[in-house]
């Protein structure tokens, strides 16, 4: 299951072709309505940069970009791209996915989610950002520092647009590369997780691979509720709700797994479930053999031009 991504495109030119996007944005009072944007499929994606999209390719290829290049390439269709989520699947395709899933085992509301023990702000409050809205004041002194850090660079503005749109996984690592934001190493317990869950034992799936992760109790149907994420145990903010890494149902008849570092997610069933899967409007699903490559170097058909 390929994780959606988003596009965009200036509202009064409708192509990026021709525009300077560095610049674009100056003077600009209201950014959202300067832009159009839409969730975007892989499909649509290789029809732009005109490569093949298949079981086994990787969204980089697609948009003929090296790995961790692919955030604001501009297709042929004037739409620039964005990139995709590694590691989680974003809400409400996860909820699409979910409703098909628990039609195919008995136990549609026991089972287990796994949450890789790493992401920001889950054991402790290391790797995370809360935005609000801020007095003058407040503003006045972030303007001051936002000066100092040289904000007013064009890349670095773009960058933290970007970041805006991907969700604070993108903000974290901006903010983090600012000047003068070295803070001390947080407790653990001071994140989502009391401090008795934050210390406890962990799932270890890979090895030595150092992907641990926290078990939680959820069955197919949990993530079938669209208002899952205010609900989650794991979840701090419902906007960027960070999905599950792992979920099998009790009875095992399927397992869900998105690895942290890759931009697709996985799904092991039943014939009858994955052909429900692929033609679920809303998901953008292939089969795929067991032995595929989905590696960054997996999708031979796509190279960089």
């Amino acid at each position: 299951m390929f994780h959606p991504v988003d596009r965009d495109g200036p509202r009064d030119t409708k192509t990026w072709q021709g525009v300077d996007a560095a610049t674009y944005f100056e003077g600009v009072d209201d950014v959202e309505a300067s832009l159009e944007r839409e969730r975007s499929t892989w499909a649509q994606s290789a029809a732009s940069f005109r490569t093949t999209m298949h079981a086994e390719a990787q969204y980089a290829r697609l948009l003929r970009r090296d790995y961790g290049t692919a955030d604001g390439a501009i297709g042929a269709d004037g739409w620039r791209y964005g990139d995709t989520f590694e590691g989680c699947r974003d809400a409400a395709s996860l909820t699409t996915a979910s409703t098909v899933l628990a039609r195919h085992t008995t136990t549609p509301d026991a089972g287990i989610a796994a949450i890789w023990e790493g992401w920001g702000g889950l054991v402790s409050s290391a790797g995370i950002a809360h935005f609000g809205p801020e007095s003058s004041d407040d503003a006045s002194a972030r303007n001051a520092e936002e000066d100092a850090a040289h904000i007013a660079d064009p890349t670095l503005r773009e960058r933290l647009f970007t970041a805006a749109r991907q969700g604070i996984a993108g903000a974290r690592s901006v903010i983090d590369a600012l000047p003068g934001r070295a803070r001390p190493e947080p407790e653990p317990g001071s994140g989502v997780l009391t401090l008795e869950a934050a210390a406890g034992p962990r799932f270890d799936l890979h090895g030595g691979t150092g992907r641990h992760y926290v078990l939680f109790e959820a069955g197919a149907n949990t993530f079938a509720d669209a208002a899952w994420p205010g609900r989650a145990p794991w979840v701090d903010g419902v906007m960027w709700a960070q999905s599950r890494s792992i979920l099998w149902p009790d009875d095992h008849s399927w397992v869900l797994a998105t690895e942290i570092d890759f931009d697709s997610t996985l799904v092991a069933g039943t014939t009858a479930l994955i052909r429900e899967l692929v033609r679920t409007p809303g998901l953008e699903v292939l089969p795929v053999r067991t032995d595929a490559d989905l590696t960054g170097d997996g999708d031979v058909l796509n190279r960089p031009e």
